[in-house]
């Protein structure tokens, strides 16, 4: 029998509360606006339009890959950051709204200093990269990542966002195949930084859809990111700065003396609206030995 939008919204919703959801109504209406290519407002303006077959098989479609706990931006294949949209497959890092701090600092530090060349370390879906290219229209960014796979994804977003012509993407590890000219004012990057002893307390959706790569970095969370801060120590220059996003409390106080060691001072912590620690700004000044 043919189901009306507002039947299969309530048969979707407790389905997915069933099956473990932990926002079963509004994955049900996204799930359910994506299928008829309609606002989820649309949804509850005409609640008693019929089903086709076709929708109602796409529905059902996403309805299952939903109860395996597959994250929904994946089912969609898009997730929004920053205010853009942003595609992502399973080979890409799902961008989180914590990394929003670590861009706004970013966007106040590169137009404050008049800044032109950033580097973005990991780039994932693109979503740092093409953010700061989509609200800095001076800037050109080097994205790396060593995912091939990644960086094609993060080329479909800089295309779909207008942004292709100022970033440049690179397959490499970490900062390794940046060209010495280059001489960037600004690196940036979120790492993998959960330690491998915090497996046991992830996220099942996470530990199996995302890409485990872009996730762990050790023992302590901790073996790319102070890689990345000796790499960042060599490459900045006076007047350059370098943000990157950490994890755990203790992990954050680790990375901050591992930053204060390597530069001389300005470490300044990067926090969210709710006053949690997300990263790390440096100032470059001068530069010692860890």
């Amino acid at each position: 029998m043919t189901k009306t939008v507002g039947e299969i919204l309530q048969l979707s919703s407790k389905y997915l509360r069933d099956k473990g959801s932990e926002s079963p109504r509004l994955d049900a209406e996204l799930l359910i606006a994506d299928a008829l290519k309609i606002r989820r407002l649309d949804l509850y303006l005409s609640p008693e339009r019929p089903l086709t077959v076709a929708e109602t098989d796409c529905i059902r479609e996403g309805l299952r890959r939903r109860a395996k706990l597959e994250p929904l931006a994946y089912i969609r294949g898009v997730r929004e950051f920053f205010g853009l949209n942003f595609h992502v497959t399973p080979d890409t890092l799902i961008p989180r709204p914590e990394t929003e701090t670590l861009v706004d600092a970013a966007i106040t530090w590169i137009s404050a200093n008049l800044a032109t060349k950033v580097v973005d370390v990991g780039t994932g879906s693109g979503a740092i990269a093409c953010t700061l290219a989509a609200n800095l229209p001076q800037v050109h960014v080097l994205a790396t990542d060593i995912s091939k796979a990644a960086l094609d994804v993060a080329a479909r977003n800089a295309d779909a966002l207008d942004v292709t012509n100022r970033i440049s993407f690179i397959n490499c590890h970490l900062l390794d195949d940046i060209p010495k000219a280059f001489n960037p004012q600004l690196i940036i990057s979120n790492p993998p930084y959960i330690a491998e002893n915090e497996r046991e307390l992830m996220d099942i959706s996470v530990l199996q859809y995302e890409p485990l790569g872009a996730l762990f970095s050790g023992d302590e969370g901790t073996d790319l990111t102070f890689e990345l801060i000796e790499r960042a120590r060599e490459i900045l220059l006076p007047g350059g700065a370098f943000i990157v996003e950490t994890g755990s409390p203790a992990q954050r106080d680790k990375v901050r003396a591992r930053l204060e060691s390597a530069f001389s001072h300005n470490v300044s912590p990067l926090t969210d609206p709710g006053g949690t620690i997300r990263g790390f700004l440096v100032e470059v000044s001068d530069s010692k030995e860890i």
